[in-house]
Order: C-alpha cells, then sequence, then structure tokens
C-alpha cells in the first residue's frame, strides 16, 4: 500500500484548486447580496425654507390675434395732375407735420392761374362801368328820358356784374389750389411706410404718392367673438406679445367697440398702445390676452421658479423629499405667478431656488 501514497498524493492540490475555483461564484454572489442589504450610499438631507401655496385673485382673460395699425394712416394722393419733380422721402423715414413729400409740375396750372385773375379784374372793372350806367340811367328815368326797357336793360347788367366777378373769383381760387397741391405735404407727423411714384412719372389727382403712418401710438385691432362682446369694456387692460420680441408683453387699454357684430360672428375691437421707443411696427401680428375679469388660482413665488426645457418649474416639499413639478402658469400678479395646473392650495414649495438642488433629494 505504501507505494501508492505517491501516486495519490499529487492529485491533492488538483482537487483543492478545483474547489476554489468552484467557491469563487458563491463568494462573488455572497459579497453582492451584502451591498444589496446595505443599499446605496445615504445623501445627507438638504436644509430649504418652504412656503406655503396660496390663492391669489388672478386676473382672467381671453386669448385672441389681433393686428397692430398706425394711430393714423394716410395713403396720400395727388391731388392734381402732372409730373413729379421732385420726390424727398424714402420707406421708413420720419417725417414732420406739413413736411414736403413731393413735387408736382404744375405749369399749367399757374397759366390758369393768371388768366384766372384777370378775369377777375375785367369782371370788377365791367361791374365799375355797370354801376356807372345804373346811376345815370335812374337819372334819365327820373326825368323820362328812357323807356321802361331800356331801363330795364342797362339795370340788369348791375345785378349780374357782381355774380360774374363772384364767378370769375372762384375760378380764381380753384387755379390757385391747383397751384398749391403741386407742393405734396404730410398732413401729420409719422413714418412713410410706402412709396408707390417715382420722379418723372405722371399723376392724377387720385394718384397715391406715399403711405404715412403715426407711429409713436398705435392701434390694436382684434375680432372679439359675438358671445363674449359684454366682455369688451372701454379701458380693459389688453396685454400682448409679437414675434419680434417673444419675450416681452406689452400693454394697452381698449378705446373703441364696434357697434355692430359683422357677418363673421364677431365685433371689432381697437385698443391704443403706446409706443415711444418705436419698437412695434404697424401690421405686426399679435397675439393678445384680454381681461374679462377675476379667479382665486393657487399661486407661489416668483423666486421658488425655475426654468427647465423650456417650461416653468417648482420644487415641491413632499414626503421628506424635493419633488420637480412643471407649472401651467397664468401671467405674474406683482411678485406671484398664478399656477392653473402643477402644484395645489396648501401644498410646501421651496421658498428660493438654488441650482445645487435636485428632484428626490431628502430635506429637512
Amino acid at each position: 500500500m505504501s507505494p501508492s501514497l505517491p501516486h495519490q498524493s499529487r492529485f491533492v492540490p488538483l482537487i483543492a484548486g478545483a474547489l476554489l475555483v468552484a467557491a469563487l461564484p458563491f463568494v462573488a454572489a455572497c459579497n453582492k447580496a451584502t451591498a444589496t442589504e446595505q443599499g446605496p450610499p445615504k445623501v445627507a438631507p438638504v436644509e430649504v425654507t418652504t412656503e406655503a401655496v396660496s390663492p391669489v385673485d388672478t386676473p382672467r382673460s381671453l386669448r385672441l390675434t389681433g393686428t397692430l395699425r398706425g394711430a393714423r394712416e394716410t395713403d396720400l394722393a395727388a391731388n392734381v395732375a402732372g409730373r413729379v419733380l421732385t420726390l424727398g422721402v424714402e420707406r421708413g423715414q420720419t417725417i414732420a407735420k406739413n413736411a414736403l413729400i413731393a413735387q408736382v409740375d404744375v405749369r399749367a396750372a399757374a397759366l390758369q392761374l393768371a388768366e384766372a385773375k384777370l378775369a377777375v379784374q375785367n369782371s370788377k372793372l365791367q361791374e365799375t362801368i355797370n354801376q356807372a350806367d345804373c346811376a345815370r340811367y335812374e337819372q334819365l328815368k327820373a326825368g323820362g328820358a328812357v323807356t321802361d326797357l331800356e331801363y330795364d336793360q342797362v339795370t340788369a347788367k348791375c345785378k349780374t356784374a357782381p355774380l360774374n366777378r363772384e364767378a370769375a373769383e372762384a375760378r380764381q381760387s380753384i387755379a390757385a389750389k391747383n397751384v398749391g397741391d403741386g407742393a405734396i405735404r404730410a398732413p401729420f407727423a409719422g413714418v412713410v411706410t410706402e412709396r408707390f411714384v417715382e420722379v418723372g412719372e405722371y399723376v392724377q389727382a387720385s394718384s397715391r404718392v406715399v403711405a404715412i403712418a403715426e407711429v409713436n401710438e398705435l392701434k390694436l385691432e382684434f375680432s372679439l367673438p359675438e358671445q363674449n362682446f359684454p366682455s369688451a369694456k372701454l379701458g380693459a387692460a389688453v396685454s400682448f406679445h409679437v414675434a419680434a420680441y417673444p419675450s416681452d408683453r406689452f400693454e394697452g387699454k381698449v378705446a373703441r367697440v364696434s357697434g355692430a357684430v359683422r357677418e363673421t360672428r364677431d365685433v371689432l375691437v381697437e385698443a391704443l398702445v403706446q409706443n415711444p421707443d418705436r419698437k412695434l411696427l404697424p401690421g405686426m401680428f399679435a397675439e393678445v390676452e384680454l381681461a374679462i375679469g377675476s379667479e382665486a388660482l393657487p399661486s407661489v413665488p416668483k423666486s421658488a421658479t425655475f426654468e427647465s426645457n423650456g417650461k416653468l418649474n417648482v420644487l415641491v416639499v413632499k414626503d421628506g423629499l424635493l419633488e420637480q413639478r412643471v407649472l401651467q402658469a397664468a401671467p405674474a400678479v406683482g411678485d406671484r405667478i398664478p399656477v392653473r395646473r402643477g402644484v395645489g392650495v396648501g401644498e410646501n414649495v421651496v421658498k428660493n431656488y438654488a441650482p445645487a438642488l435636485k428632484n428626490g433629494q431628502p430635506v429637512k
């Protein structure tokens, strides 16, 4: 039996190694189970200041669309026929009241004016002669030296002479107006929004020369559905924004409401908008909110809100953890943000948001 011992001893290390390899997965599994039982590493609670969501009286509004117009707009006509000699304005140029816009060739009208002046002088001279004849025939009639027919013929000229003079003076006034209309002037201060003619072009009295708009004050025109007509109160607040300034809100007040419902079953409303810095332009499309009353909505302080993925968010403290909520907010009321969806009255929100605060963090 002793000779076989060396042969058996060669297999002992091999068996021990095999057992060790087989035991490794079991040891790893035990270590993993132990780590799972211990759970993830604990995060220290963060200290925050909270504020309860409270109701706030919020203006109710209708969402509409509208267009901005100049407070006054006009297509300025030539008002006289002739060739355009000068045109002193360009699109976008600011002009003062009575500023010279264009000069039309009125030489033909000037000749007509000269002729009309001569006609007035002639009628005045004829009137003087007729008055002298009438005075002489009065004496002759009194002495019986002329017949009634001769007297009536002469005195009739005395009666028509003033009428002829007045007609000549009227023709002179018309000719003078035609000459004056050759200088086309701005009826009010504003901005040239369009130019319709060029130098050398022949225009008629009805031809459009330029378009002018007053832009320091604008009109916001929008259509109000028939069923909402009672909400259109004079002086009601209107807010709106335009595509050119998506982050800015502009304000106005209802100034005029149409007196009839149109065939499209709506009412035209005009609001006046002050535009001293001229950021807004006539013709801009506006998304309008018309105030029609008020309602109580949950609200959070502005300092509690933050933007994430283009939407307004807030952190709510719930069961000792921070919970991030997306808000459907209404326009701000003072330093508070009314909320239509996202939080409810009585819930606690983090009063002052900080970027270090994250969803799911434990709080004190």
